[in-house]
């Protein structure tokens, strides 16, 4: 629970401050914050699930006395918190899909979870005895978290290191298509975040055939419509066919 509130303070100090406007200094504002957070949330979901794991390792090798009714009491009560943060959460991605709000989400998903699970298992313990139930419903868990973690932690990370999954040769050769324009170079693509993409490029034109004007809204023009890519810087130059 501690690991949830930390989390999703972190998500909502990450989205205050993405929502400040850019500064001299930080030119695209404070955006990859909420990527950095979201990438430390996954991390902290992955090793969540291995502390559950080696707990339930543990707990084979030295079996521990369980309290089933404090077991089930706070389990219903940290269940009825759960839904209601997770909900609250849900409707907030469908309104805007944010990876940092979704790093916050698994914390409860893992503890919505784990809720049941633990419900479920104080049951089953309850009518026959089985502790063993609890170690593996805490180990199916642990996989489930890791799973949430290791997806989050993936997507935070390529977005970091300015991947993208769009094909920098595609944009290319759209572009080229365009009569007029002769070649296209130094192009670079990246992900600001999880939702908006930037593009710098330079294109050579024919000035006989296109001018300056044409061919740099033709050119944003495919970049928008075709890959999404509303933020584009291009520089483009006229008369130098020949340059490499």
């Amino acid at each position: 629970m501690l690991s949830d509130v930390l989390a999703l303070g972190a998500s909502a100090i990450a989205i205050y401050f993405s929502a400040k406007k850019p500064t001299d200094n930080f030119t695209f504002g404070y955006l990859r914050l909420e990527v950095i957070t979201a990438f430390v949330n996954g991390l902290v979901l992955i090793a969540i699930s291995f502390y559950m794991i080696i707990e339930g390792i543990l707990s084979i090798i030295y079996p521990r006395e369980i309290e089933l009714k404090t077991m089930l009491g706070i389990s219903i009560i940290v269940l009825i918190f759960n839904i209601r943060i997770t909900l609250v959460l849900h409707k907030s991605l469908k309104e805007e899909n944010n990876l940092n709000v979704q790093s916050a989400i698994w914390h409860f998903i893992g503890d919505l979870i784990n809720s049941i699970g633990l419900i479920i298992s104080a049951i089953i313990i309850y009518f026959t005895g089985y502790k063993i139930v609890d170690v593996i419903m805490s180990i199916f868990i642990s996989f489930v978290l890791f799973k949430g973690g290791y997806k989050i932690t993936k997507k935070a990370f390529l977005i970091l290191m300015d991947y993208s999954n769009i094909n920098i040769k595609d944009i290319g050769n759209d572009i080229l298509n365009i009569s007029g324009v002769d070649n296209v170079h130094e192009s670079h693509l990246w992900n600001t975040n999880d939702e908006e993409k930037t593009i710098t490029m330079h294109a050579l034109i024919n000035s006989n055939e296109i001018n300056y004007r044409a061919a740099n809204q033709k050119i944003k023009n495919i970049l928008k419509d075709k890959y999404s890519i509303e933020h584009s810087f291009i520089d483009i130059h006229e008369n130098c066919k020949n340059h490499v």
